[in-house]
């Protein structure tokens, strides 16, 4: 059974990233971006066909034989592709390297030390993902996991990549044990590092992906975050990938319909990650249609997203209770809320507060600001970072709208955001300063 659990997610995650690349890979970084994105994309489509099997009543072996076969037959098929042409880019310094394995070592020293303390994960850990897991084990009625009668806290309206990878990991190792949420949790934080800097070693070189690592790296929330064994960094995770996908189709002369089409697969799985992953998929869509006016891609982009998203629909509409903020909200208090410039004020205060913490961020969220009304607004508009930019847009509305205190859902909740889209944000970011900057 952990034979072909491997399976159905190692040989999905290839067989998309096979069908979806026009060539296969010749350089070091190229192949290890594609196992990249095809891991998580393999985790992500294991854990969505569980939640559709128990949805539908399929059992767990059936489903792994079918992704199984699925996998082989996408790599079968994609076995005569051509070689890619080599690109000779920017070698990286001693002294970056060097720089970047120090990062490594204290960004997994902090992440152990964190799970030391904190076994069980964060607050939202133990309270929600890996809660919602042992339901999805303990109890064979399905509906026992996304109960109304569940606290408030307990969220039972959100959506269950993580919590069905993690009931699988319980089932396939006989017992609840917490290595297989801290093992899930630490191959997300990987990917997230991994997806971001590879697809920049690809397009300038290793001295723009190490860069990239480290913006990562050295965000002092990044492996505190990883640790807690949340939903956002995988959800940051499948953020990354669907941008890297775009970026990379869209630095061709013509844009691969399948490429755009599997950045539109990961984004969905982003929106059966958390809710916010909708949100996401959408501003993707429309960045990639307002930057580039291809009507094509962006209808391939979401054809992509189309099978989560039914899981999702689907789940919504059959199990899952009101979310809150919808629940709790009323027409006169979204007209209240939205008219009210003290409100408005009081976030904008909020938000430049935060971009000066320095214990969670550094200097990084300054640096970015400085990046963006220096150097980067300067060049083109492109779809990743306009996508960015909508998503920051529409958090600012939900945020005034939402019928909770401010500056209790601000502080309890904007960490996590950043850190959502933190990779993709350093891959928008770095890419344009690249493109003026870098040498062949």
């Amino acid at each position: 059974m952990i034979l072909l659990a491997l399976l159905a997610i190692a040989l999905p995650g290839a067989g998309l990233v096979a069908w979806a690349f026009p060539e296969r890979a010749t350089t070091g970084a190229d192949r290890a971006l594609r196992i990249s994105i095809a891991l998580a994309l393999g985790l992500g489509a294991w854990s969505a066909a569980y939640a559709a099997g128990r949805m539908m009543g399929v059992p767990t072996p059936a489903k792994d034989v079918l992704l199984v076969a699925l996998g082989a037959a996408l790599l079968f098929a994609s076995r005569a592709r051509p070689a890619a042409t080599e690109r000779t880019a920017d070698a990286a310094p001693r002294w970056l390297w060097m720089l970047f394995f120090a990062a490594c070592a204290v960004s997994i020293a902090a992440f152990a030390e964190h799970d030391w303390r904190f076994p069980d994960g964060g607050w939202d850990a133990w309270m929600i993902w890996n809660l919602r897991a042992r339901f999805l084990v303990r109890d064979p009625d399905l509906r026992a996991a996304f109960s109304p009668d569940l606290l408030l806290w307990a969220h039972a309206d959100y959506p269950w990549l993580i919590p069905g990878a993690v009931a699988q990991g319980f089932v396939l190792a006989g017992r609840e044990t917490r290595l297989v949420p801290l093992a899930i949790a630490a191959e997300f934080g990987v990917l997230a590092v991994s997806v971001a800097s590879l697809t920049a070693t690809r397009l300038y070189g290793s001295r723009w992906g190490l860069l990239a690592a480290l913006a990562i790296l050295t965000l002092p929330a990044f492996p505190i975050l990883v640790s807690n064994q949340q939903s956002d960094i995988p959800l940051g995770v499948y953020l990354a990938c669907a941008g890297a996908l775009i970026v990379l189709a869209c630095a061709r002369d013509e844009r691969p319909a399948r490429m755009l089409a599997l950045a539109g697969f990961a984004a969905g799985l982003g929106a059966w990650t958390k809710n916010e992953g909708v949100l996401y998929a959408v501003c993707l869509a429309l960045g990639l249609l307002v930057r580039t006016r291809d009507v094509r891609g962006t209808l391939a982009f979401a054809a992509g997203a189309v099978p989560a998203g039914l899981l999702l629909l689907g789940f919504k509409i059959f199990y899952a209770p009101a979310n809150d903020l919808a629940r709790l909200s009323t027409a006169a208090s979204l007209i209240a809320h939205a008219l009210d410039p003290l409100r408005w004020g009081e976030l904008l205060v909020y938000a430049l507060r935060r971009v000066v913490f320095f214990q969670s961020f550094a200097l990084f969220l300054v640096a970015e600001v400085v990046a963006l009304t220096v150097w980067v607004r300067r060049t083109p508009g492109t779809p990743l970072g306009t996508a960015l930019i909508l998503a920051v847009a529409a958090f600012a509305a939900i945020y005034v709208l939402q019928p909770h205190p401010l500056r209790w859902i601000f502080r309890t909740s904007v960490d996590r955001l950043i850190l959502q889209l933190w990779p993709a944000t350093v891959l928008a970011t770095l890419l344009p300063l690249a493109r003026t900057t870098a040498r062949t």
